[in-house]
């Protein structure tokens, strides 16, 4: 992303000019303006201040914060689209091209739609909200901080983890999947990158940003948020048949990736006639009843 230094407006990498005024971004320097809340930031009237930065997604930032009263440290969720900047402390789109105001305004609705939908629940295993509320333009979700590092994380530092680690990961993940799938929701994204391990051992499922209710043997209408790899053929269409077993795919699919060090190939790929390797193919070590179990949980069809 390149910020125009004249209106700052943000540009995708390799634009030649400024979307927004036209500013000749080759000659002209274009570092990187920070768009994130400046530390110490006030919030809710002083209720929460702004702390460094510890993640940023395609629909938002994460900071580390602190409750003024309760004196205890948050994690603060901004709504940020990808494609907005700060008019002063006020978050808007950058073009009317990006997306215009109303879109922006269906996208923050579903945003606090997250936090209605954590809110549900009561888990050590699924992240806690504390808090959600409208500001700057936009909207904050104010939940527990978590001490540790994702799964990823994890993954990246050890390259292939060991079947009783990773199954005691997994175990955990299911414990509170099963809470949120009795509930009647779908979290639509498991991913090493939205399981969270804590440093006194407990596994935190986080991010419920692409959550949807879902009823069973039911068509209905979803978005197509997904991760390729993790998501089963069913996620990426709009329309369609979608229960447990759309999580379990992508828990199976986590799993193959922990197991294995490789992504398991994209269910559109393996429609097309691209083989899945199978566990045991990339790990011998892996036992056979659970190389079984995380192909089974991989079946292309749901049924």
């Amino acid at each position: 992303m390149v910020v125009c230094p004249v209106c700052r407006a943000t540009n995708p990498d390799g634009v030649k000019n400024c979307r927004q005024c036209g500013a000749n971004l080759s000659v002209i320097p274009t570092p990187v303006v920070p768009l994130f809340l400046p530390v110490g930031t006030k919030l809710k009237g002083g209720t929460y201040t702004v702390g460094k930065v510890l993640g940023q997604g395609g629909f938002g930032i994460t900071y580390k914060g602190s409750d003024v009263r309760l004196q205890r440290p948050v994690a603060i969720k901004e709504f940020f689209p990808q494609g907005c900047v700060r008019r002063g402390s006020i978050v808007v789109p950058s073009t009317p091209a990006t997306f215009t105001q109303s879109d922006f305004e269906a996208m923050k609705q579903r945003f606090l739609q997250e936090a209605r939908t954590l809110a549900r629940f009561r888990h050590p295993g699924i992240v806690q909200v504390y808090d959600v509320f409208e500001e700057n333009g936009t909207a904050y979700i104010v939940m527990e901080f978590l001490r540790g590092k994702p799964l990823s994380k994890i993954l990246e530092e050890k390259g292939v983890l060991d079947e009783q680690e990773a199954l005691g990961y997994i175990l955990k993940v299911c414990d509170a999947l099963e809470v949120v799938h009795q509930a009647g929701v779908l979290h639509r994204d498991i991913k090493p990158d939205n399981i969270f391990v804590c440093e006194d051992g407990n596994v935190v499922l986080i991010d419920f940003g692409a959550a949807r209710e879902f009823s069973a043997r039911k068509t209905q209408r979803h978005t197509a948020i997904l991760t390729p790899g993790y998501a089963p053929l069913e996620q990426y269409a709009e329309l369609a048949q979608r229960g447990a077993y759309t999580d379990i795919y992508a828990l199976a699919a986590t799993l193959y990736h922990l197991l294995t060090g490789e992504i398991p190939v994209p269910a559109p790929d393996r429609r097309m006639g691209m083989e899945l390797p199978d566990v045991r193919q990339l790990n011998p070590r892996v036992s056979p009843s659970v190389a079984q179990a995380v192909m089974k949980g991989l079946e292309m069809r749901a049924d």
